[in-house]
């Protein structure tokens, strides 16, 4: 009798100490996970007796978890993103909570569930050239609905929202179980003909208002590959044993097909399509660290000792817009050479903080870049003012922002950024290209490191 006692007061005790988001059974929950949780979250012990539990003392859940390892690989296991490293990912994640909200500036956030459940469309069609029809365009607004998507993915990171972790992989899964987005007109192909012939000629119309299929294609891909990256850093290793992961790797593997075949560097299109190629060797655990040296190479000749970068520093009263899209495709460039342990050349490094000092003056002073923008490439003049939005508001490649405050702390712009920027920078928030926020991860590191 007193024996069952003591079993009910200790049963009674533990129920107390759990919250409502952890009193969810934490079985599917990966070993890496238990173990990361046990850690940074000490004064709870549920994760620590799963992982006694398990029998795993969690330290060893890591090696653990890289034993799994197809024994087809060609290389050692990688991090679970191309994007950052294994190291830096966990270190942002063992930050206080609260460090990583404010940093991130979700200190007030909702997620927005009135978009997110318009749902993907099942295909976008209808882009001109210049794409600027947007709102007549069928399923356009799958870019708003992925966009809200990525924010909530942020918060539920920074703020260990379990319960929110499910809603949105339960979406994921929904979306994949619908194969969203699959209509859309195939343009690219990994085969030898990689534009397919009833998408060329896109600008025939002078003005660009003719139809391209291939800006529809291109946007589509954008989408899926974003929520393909955001999966495999964030999602791989939740639940690892659900049915739901084949359905949703299925589908992120049904577009493989559709994506071009990387060969010479550009910027534009995903650094002329490098990423989502990388990605793919990636998810098939094949070695890609001779395409990321030869992309790495490619950008070192795409950026100049003046600090143009080409095609981009040109374009007229978008010539500030394309250099900063394009700064922001090289800084990922060296954050996935970093992550694959690829050399970065002393001088292409020297010549990027050039061109990050020439976007700092000319964002104060548009006439810094008129040199380069009066040459008008493939736009129209600038007369000196740029068409630029207010920094705080850009999304589009602007993780390069936090990126540069951590790893150039003592660099003028680092300085600068860290006056202009606010915690509702978007570059904190949505990453369109990456689908991984590097933004937020990044800052928060910079302010821990500050402290």
């Amino acid at each position: 009798m007193f024996k069952s006692c003591i079993r009910v007061v200790c049963l009674l005790t533990a129920s107390l100490m759990a919250t409502h988001v952890l009193s969810q059974d934490l079985s599917g929950w990966s070993d890496k996970t238990v173990c990361r949780l046990a850690s940074s979250q000490q004064d709870d012990p549920q994760y620590l007796q799963e992982a006694k539990k398990r029998g795993i003392s969690c330290g060893s859940a890591a090696a653990k978890s890289t034993n799994k390892t197809s024994k087809n690989s060609t290389q050692q296991p990688a991090s679970k993103s191309i994007f950052i490293s294994d190291k830096t990912y966990n270190d942002f994640l063992n930050l206080p909570k609260e460090s990583k909200v404010k940093s991130c500036g979700f200190e007030r956030f909702k997620p927005n569930w009135q978009v997110i459940n318009k749902d993907l469309a099942p295909r976008i069609k209808g882009f001109n050239s210049r794409m600027d029809n947007s709102k007549s365009v069928e399923g356009d607004y799958s870019r708003n609905v992925r966009d809200s998507y990525l924010e909530s993915i942020t918060y539920a990171m920074v703020s260990e929202d379990l319960e929110l972790t499910e809603k949105l992989f339960s979406k994921l899964h929904y979306w994949a179980s619908k194969d969203a987005l699959s209509a859309t007109m195939q343009c690219y192909s990994n085969g030898p003909q990689s534009i397919r012939p009833a998408c060329e000629g896109e600008w025939s119309d002078p003005e660009g208002q003719d139809l391209a299929p291939i800006k529809d294609a291109t946007v589509m891909i954008e989408i899926v590959m974003s929520l393909n990256y955001v999966y495999k850093l964030y999602f791989s290793d939740y639940q690892p044993e659900d049915k739901r992961h084949e359905v949703i790797k299925r589908w992120f593997k049904s577009f493989n097909h559709r994506i071009k075949k990387a060969k010479d560097f550009y910027f534009g299109n995903f650094v002329g399509f490098y990423f989502p190629n990388i990605s793919i060797k990636h998810s098939q655990n094949k070695n890609y660290k001779s395409m990321v040296k030869k992309m790495v190479k490619g950008l070192d000749q795409w950026t100049f000792d003046d600090g143009s970068l080409k095609n981009r520093t040109t374009r007229g009263d978008r010539a500030l817009w394309y250099h900063h899209s394009a700064i922001g495709e090289a800084f990922i460039v060296m954050e996935i050479a970093r992550t694959a342990n690829v050399e970065i050349p002393a001088r292409l490094e020297k010549k990027l903080l050039k061109a990050v000092e020439l976007f700092n003056d000319a964002y104060l002073d548009h006439s810094v870049i008129e040199p380069w923008a009066k040459k008008a490439h493939n736009s129209q003049a600038s007369n000196g003012h740029q068409n630029f939005t207010p920094i705080n508001w850009v999304s589009h490649y602007s993780a390069w922002f936090n990126i540069f405050q951590l790893r150039y702390p003592e660099h003028r712009t680092a300085k600068w950024l860290n006056k202009v920027l606010t915690s509702q920078s978007m570059s904190l928030k949505i990453a369109e290209n990456t689908g991984v926020t590097l933004g937020c991860i990044h800052k928060a590191l910079a302010d821990s490191s500050r402290e």
